[in-house]
């Protein structure tokens, strides 16, 4: 029989958000819920677990650059490793209203005539499942720019009553487009440094749990935006990572 904290991870996808203040790289960081489920209070990146559109034949067609077989070989999967790129792009719209899509020229979505509660109201439809992605991009004759996500690194939340088995992955901000928030999921977004968030951090100025933390630790190791994106777009092994916990600890962080 299975312990009660033995479940099966849920399938995830988080998108690491870069802008470049100068040439230094500066990272989208928001705050979960005091009340959150997982991890509350948390500082963590914008993603979440996959959702069934996410691997429809409908989303995959709207993708630009990038089908599944590539996909698949780029996440060491046999197939349907197309769907965590599409979940990258769906959950960063939903939680921090950046939207990774082209429109008809080929640009990056504008999305700077869009008044508040229209942004605001189309998030929350697709957040809630009366409107997907794909129908969005339909509407507005657009593509998701899968094609700008790299693939980073992969985690997977060790044994406890929420696990996730999460692929992260970078991407520049899309300009035109201002991060904020929809619904009561987060409570707070930030732009930081990664040497900036981790000072704060060990100043008890932002919580981060172990996997936000070894990231930011690799990214403050790189020189510049360049090197940053340099490395990520490189080919490389990503082997899965579980961490240990100390005895005591939970990794949903209650």
């Amino acid at each position: 029989m299975s312990a009660p904290h033995d479940v099966t991870p849920r399938l995830a996808a988080t998108t690491i958000l870069v802008r470049a203040r100068g040439d230094q790289p500066e990272l989208l960081l928001l705050k979960r819920g005091e009340h959150a489920r997982f991890m509350p209070n948390a500082y963590v990146f914008a993603g979440g677990a996959l959702d069934l559109s996410d691997e429809s034949a409908d989303v995959y067609a709207l993708c630009n650059g990038l089908d599944d077989e590539l996909a698949s070989e780029q996440l060491e999967l046999p197939s349907n490793g197309l769907r965590f790129f599409v979940a990258a792009v769906r959950e960063a719209f939903e939680e921090c209203g950046l939207l990774l899509a082209y429109d008809a020229r080929g640009d990056i979505a504008d999305l700077s005539s869009w008044d508040e509660s229209r942004l605001r109201e189309t998030r929350l439809k697709i957040s809630g499942g009366q409107l997907s992605i794909a129908e969005l991009c339909r509407a507005e004759g657009w593509r998701l720019a899968v094609d700008k996500l790299a693939f980073f690194s992969h985690w997977i939340t060790p044994p406890g009553r929420v696990r996730f088995d999460t692929r992260f992955f970078l991407c520049g901000a899309p300009p035109r487009q201002t991060a904020c928030l929809a619904g009561n999921e987060m409570s707070q977004l930030v732009w930081r440094t990664a040497a900036e968030a981790l000072a704060e951090h060990a100043s008890k100025e932002l919580l981060l749990m172990y996997p936000t933390r070894a990231i930011l630790k690799d990214i403050a190791a790189m020189r510049d935006v360049e090197e940053l994106f340099d490395f990520a777009r490189k080919p490389r092994k990503i082997a899965p990572i579980t961490p240990v916990l100390p005895k005591g600890v939970r990794a949903d962080g209650a």
